[in-house]
C-alpha cells in the first residue's frame, strides 16, 4: 500500500516542480543598426529599445556618436528575439546653459519617439541575418 502512495506523492511533486524547469529563454539573433534624422544626420546620444510583440522582452542598445547601436536582450550585445517589435528612443539631455561643452551631442529627438504609446517606429528581426536596422526620426521642435 505504501508504494502507490509514494508513487503518487512523487508524481505530484514533479507536477509542481516541472513547470519552472522547462522554461527557456527565446533565442536571440545578432542585431545592429543606425538611427538618423530625416536630414541624414546621425542621432548622437541616447538609448534605443525594442519590445517584442510576441515574447514581451526588451532589447536595448546605446546609441553611439555616429548613430550606430548594437542590441542586447539577456546579455550585452546578444541581439534581439525574432519577430515584430515596437521601438522607442530615449535621451537624457541636461543643460545648465552655463557650461561650455566640448562634445557636441547633436540635436534632440522628438519626444514622440520616447513612448511605446506614441512612437510610430517598428522593426522586424529575422532568424536568418544579418539584422541591420535603420531608423529615421524627426528632431525635437524648438519651443
Amino acid at each position: 500500500m505504501s508504494f502507490p502512495i509514494f508513487r503518487m506523492a512523487a508524481c505530484l511533486l514533479l507536477v509542481v516542480l516541472l513547470p519552472g524547469c522547462g522554461e527557456r529563454r527565446p533565442e536571440t539573433f545578432p542585431t545592429t543598426g543606425r538611427i538618423v534624422f530625416s536630414d541624414g544626420q546621425p542621432v548622437r546620444l541616447g538609448t534605443v529599445e525594442l519590445l517584442s510583440d510576441e515574447h514581451k522582452v526588451n532589447a536595448i542598445g546605446t546609441i553611439r556618436n555616429n548613430g550606430t547601436f548594437v542590441l542586447g536582450t539577456f546579455t550585452d550585445n546578444d541581439g534581439a528575439v525574432a519577430g515584430t517589435h515596437r521601438v522607442i528612443i530615449t535621451q537624457l539631455i541636461v543643460s545648465d546653459l552655463k557650461a561650455r561643452h566640448v562634445v557636441d551631442h547633436g540635436s534632440p529627438v522628438d519626444p514622440l519617439y520616447g513612448s511605446y504609446t506614441t512612437s510610430p517606429l517598428t522593426a522586424t528581426i529575422q532568424e536568418v541575418g544579418p539584422n541591420e536596422i535603420t531608423l529615421t526620426v524627426e528632431k525635437a521642435r524648438a519651443k
